[in-house]
């Protein structure tokens, strides 16, 4: 009966390494794609009620950045913000403000895509007054002071409202192109 009990043993041992093989390799194998992706998607950092101020090389301040939160995503360098706020006060230049609900910035803040009630308010300047513009999406290229969207606008001057589809503003030559289904109404009284 021991004899019996003796050879059956090393088919458990085989199986209990057989068990410990399967497990250790399923415990260093890598994590799924779909698993990776969900780890990636995390983000790596946090921040809450933060402001980020740009410089050009002789330390002038260029534009500053507020938001009520910022998530930023190593798997691809983009950062989300909250409730942003972008200040534009190069010298010399109107000062240009942009608020918004949500905003995505890419890696070195190259472009931001603002949506949700975005508004821009430049302030008067160099003989014009000043004009809000409101729209649901808005494309921010800060480095060239370029703001454009394809979707509908509304502008609001001293003396006009106007409506168009699709806008680009340039704060450094003060130029405001509108793309299409463009409505003024001009009030002198205003």
């Amino acid at each position: 009966m021991i004899n019996n009990l003796f050879s059956g043993l090393p088919l458990v041992l085989l199986a209990l390494l057989a068990a410990l093989t399967f497990w250790l390799n399923q415990s260093v194998r890598a994590p799924s794609t779909a698993q990776n992706e969900d780890v990636h998607r995390a983000p790596d950092y946090m921040m809450e009620n933060f402001s980020a101020t740009r410089m050009d090389h002789d330390g002038v301040t260029r534009h500053v950045l507020f938001a009520k939160r910022m998530l930023h995503y190593p798997d691809d360098d983009t950062t989300d913000l909250e409730q942003p706020r972008f200040i534009n006060t190069e010298p010399g230049k109107p000062a240009l403000q942009v608020d918004a609900d949500h905003a995505k910035m890419s890696a070195n803040g190259e472009d931001i895509y603002l949506t949700g009630n975005v508004t821009v308010l430049r302030k008067a300047g160099k003989g014009r007054g000043e004009t809000t513009m409101s729209t649901s999406f808005l494309h921010l290229i800060p480095d060239d002071d370029i703001a454009k969207t394809d979707k509908p606008v509304v502008i609001t001057e001293a003396n006009a409202v106007i409506k168009a589809v699709g806008m680009e503003i340039s704060n450094r030559t003060q130029v405001t192109r509108l793309l299409s289904q463009v409505r003024v109404v001009h009030d002198k009284g205003r």
